[in-house]
């Protein structure tokens, strides 16, 4: 008797991969090494999730491809394939540059002067109070675009920027406007950084500091929750203390939030040894961790996300990705896109970054701009690596080899991004 196998439906096939890196070693039994790559694989997906990986000459037998539309088909012409990247740390809506101060800073003027002179953060602070959900909007998917078509398919975006209840507001409003845009975009996390410095109109008073810490634990927090994943706090000696870092969490938490922390980026400020302690979802910087810091954070699961962008922008020492690993630390690499720090929205170059300065090899460089940043954001269930059931989001590259990123540096490498099973446009 004549048996019939059910196969399997689809309406997006990728095909002619030479390398298909899917950063799930065990997805597949083919699939090789720590980045568990398929030679010549294939993948189709329905309604935007993955519902059959594996070398291409096995998808006949599994997924249901007669009839299917031309353009439900992207053939990858030989090139490598990889998990679109996941950007677990990034300042997108924001108005102005300080271009001026990148000058000054080379010049020899400290991070800390400039803020002390109302620079730095407050500049930009100034330029988004004073634009309009509008303009924030245009100038936000601007920087998405160039997320999209370096590669990152998932973006985290935080406020902080506005350190008002209005502009902190608006600067949400704008990432759930553009979350909810019928266009080309990554996927946006929202973020509420609201205690990113201490706004100026309460800096000339004794109680300044903690009237604005009681705005964003008793207005802000609870005005935003549920319209922001996370919570996060600069939690540093030019911003922050630790006890008014612990009482902001942890009313968020209260609230709903998740968990973020800049933490130990410009000193040691016990940010890290907080987001231990707390069980945050990630302790962002890292730089001056110590010793004992990272074997907490490691004991708390808690993913260390390393911001090489800011030390070249910076030009300040790298943070060493060598100690994170060796204590245990779950690794996470993001751009920390923003105007006065790090203002690139690449993530190749982060991971060339990691790989020339960071003691990092290519392998974990990819696992922690893919996997690493789905953890630091909560999401590995659904994104950062190519597994069926995962939400079919990769990217094509314009080589047949995934080992020449960070190789061949300084140039965008990748050819087409892929959101949800629909093809962006290059």
């Amino acid at each position: 008797m004549e048996q019939h196998t059910d196969k399997l439906a689809a309406d997006f096939i990728l095909t002619g991969a030479s390398r298909l890196v899917t950063a799930a070693p065990g997805t597949h039994p083919s699939a090789d090494g720590a980045l568990g790559v398929i030679t010549r694989g294939a993948l189709a997906a329905h309604a935007g999730r993955i519902v059959w990986i594996g070398p291409e000459n096995q998808l006949a037998a599994h997924v249901a491809l007669d009839g299917l539309p031309k353009d439900a088909w992207l053939d990858a012409g030989g090139r490598a394939v990889l998990p679109g990247f996941v950007d677990s740390h990034t300042h997108f809506v924001f108005a102005g540059d300080r271009a001026e101060e990148f000058q000054l800073r080379h010049a020899g003027v400290s991070y800390e002067e400039l803020a002390a002179r109302g620079g730095g953060i407050l500049n930009t602070v100034r330029a988004t109070r004073s634009a309009s959900a509008h303009k924030l909007e245009v100038i936000a998917r601007e920087h998405l675009r160039g997320f999209l078509i370096h590669g990152t398919t998932t973006v985290e975006g935080k406020t902080g920027y506005g350190l008002d209840l209005e502009t902190e507001a608006r600067c949400l409003d704008v990432m759930h406007t553009l979350a909810t845009a019928p266009a080309d975009m990554p996927r946006i996390v929202p973020t509420f950084l609201g205690a990113h410095t201490i706004p100026p109109e309460y800096r000339d008073t004794p109680d300044g500091r903690a009237r604005y810490v009681d705005l964003v634990c008793e207005e802000m927090l609870p005005d935003f929750a549920g319209r922001a994943r996370f919570c996060d706090v600069f939690c540093e000696r030019t911003a922050f203390t630790v006890p008014e870092t612990r009482r902001i969490l942890e009313r968020a938490r209260d609230l709903g939030y998740q968990l973020k922390l800049h933490a130990n980026q410009l000193g040691p400020s016990g940010g890290a040894g907080l987001a231990a302690a707390l069980g945050a979802t990630s302790a962002d910087h890292l730089d001056f961790a110590s010793d004992d810091e990272m074997d907490a954070l490691a004991r708390a699961g808690v993913v260390g996300t390393l911001l090489p962008g800011c030390s070249f922008s910076l030009s300040i020492p790298y943070p060493a990705a060598r100690r994170l690993y060796a204590a245990g630390v779950p690794v996470a690499l993001a751009t920390d896109f923003n105007p006065g720090t790090s203002y690139s929205e690449n993530m190749q170059m982060m991971i060339a970054l990691a790989v020339s300065a960071m003691g990092m090899t290519l392998d974990q460089a990819l696992v922690a701009a893919t996997h690493g940043g789905a953890r630091a954001l909560a999401m590995e269930d659904e994104v950062g690596s190519l597994e069926v059931g995962k939400r079919c989001d990769l990217i094509v590259l314009s080589t047949a080899d995934e080992r020449h990123l960070a190789y061949h540096f300084g140039v965008n490498l990748v050819a087409r991004t892929v959101v949800g099973g629909v093809p962006c446009a290059p």
